[in-house]
């Protein structure tokens, strides 16, 4: 009878042991993607994040982050659709500080007395102190000039880049393959409101900017589906603030991103969704065309639904 080496014995031992590995390996990276571990009702969920200037990094050690300049929060609500399938509504509010060592810190941060259209923005008081600055002003893109918005168009650029925008794209559960209602036509807004108030201008004190709602389709058909919702928050001008070096290498048009959120979801037949929500370092730019997208007159900024997301 033919008997084994004792070498060959070792070696395939070690081999089905790495099969076995490598299959219970591949097993439960498929039970990650089948199966939203850790997950909680989609509706209702919120992810708070902070924003710093310059940008900080979200795995930086946190004890030494110093004082955010914004908080923000990402809040989801579930919807269903008139077909029966399943809708997340996503929302970004945008809060500031609002002591008084808060606007002291906002003004030594902000102030830019270098650049001499900031007089145009800035209103002092009888003791000579800068006054807070209407914040949903402050990050808007559409609206008079000086008058409905602070921004304005770029002599150098010939272009309107001073504003804040939320760009969203939609994923599969691997967040590498991008669904086709978002890749042609993502979701985009650079419009703030003011919260609870309709009637403001230019320099009334709001510390509250909340942007548009967006809509994004999840699924249905009483299957069950998983999915990625990328959400990137931009600055369009930097004013010659650097992102992180941990950042993508790509700029955000002259500026770049300030906060990233990824939202796993999942649909359950007969159940309400599911979903993850992260403040994290983003991995990628938003890969989209910002200045055409400013450039061209006909582009909305306020956010929309695809006409192909029922």
């Amino acid at each position: 009878m033919y008997r084994w080496p004792e070498f060959h014995l070792r070696t395939l031992f070690i081999l089905c042991v790495q099969n076995l590995l490598f299959c219970f390996g591949c097993a439960s990276e498929s039970m990650k993607l089948d199966r939203l571990e850790n997950s909680g009702p989609l509706n209702g969920a919120a992810c708070n994040f902070d924003i710093y200037w310059p940008p900080r990094d979200p795995d930086e050690n946190r004890a030494t982050a110093g004082q955010p300049l914004l908080h923000g929060i990402v809040t989801l609500k579930e919807h269903t659709a008139a077909n029966g399938q399943s809708e997340v509504q996503l929302l970004l509010t945008i809060t500031r500080p609002s002591e008084e060592a808060d606007r002291q810190f906002w003004n030594k941060q902000l102030a830019y007395a270098d650049l001499s259209w900031m007089d145009e923005v800035r209103v002092w008081d009888a003791d000579s102190k800068w006054l807070w600055p209407n914040l949903p002003f402050l990050l808007r893109r559409s609206g008079l000039e000086r008058i409905e918005r602070y921004g304005g168009v770029d002599p150098g650029k010939h272009v309107d880049n001073d504003f804040a925008a939320i760009l969203i794209r939609k994923y599969d559960a691997s967040g590498k393959i991008e669904a086709t209602e978002t890749k042609d036509s993502p979701l985009v807004s650079a419009e703030w409101q003011a919260d609870g108030l309709t009637k403001t201008d230019l320099h009334t004190v709001v510390h509250v900017a909340k942007s548009d709602s967006f809509i994004v389709h999840l699924g249905g058909n009483n299957q069950p589906e998983r999915g990625k919702i990328k959400l990137w928050l931009i600055y369009a001008d930097f004013l010659g603030a650097r992102p992180p070096r941990t950042w993508p290498q790509e700029r955000e048009w002259a500026g770049g991103i300030l906060a990233y959120i990824e939202i796993d979801w999942e649909t359950i037949p007969g159940q309400p969704c599911h979903a993850i929500m992260r403040h994290k370092r983003p991995e990628e730019s938003t890969g989209f065309q910002w200045i055409r997208w400013t450039e061209n007159p006909g582009s909305p900024a306020r956010a929309h639904r695809n006409d192909n997301s029922e």
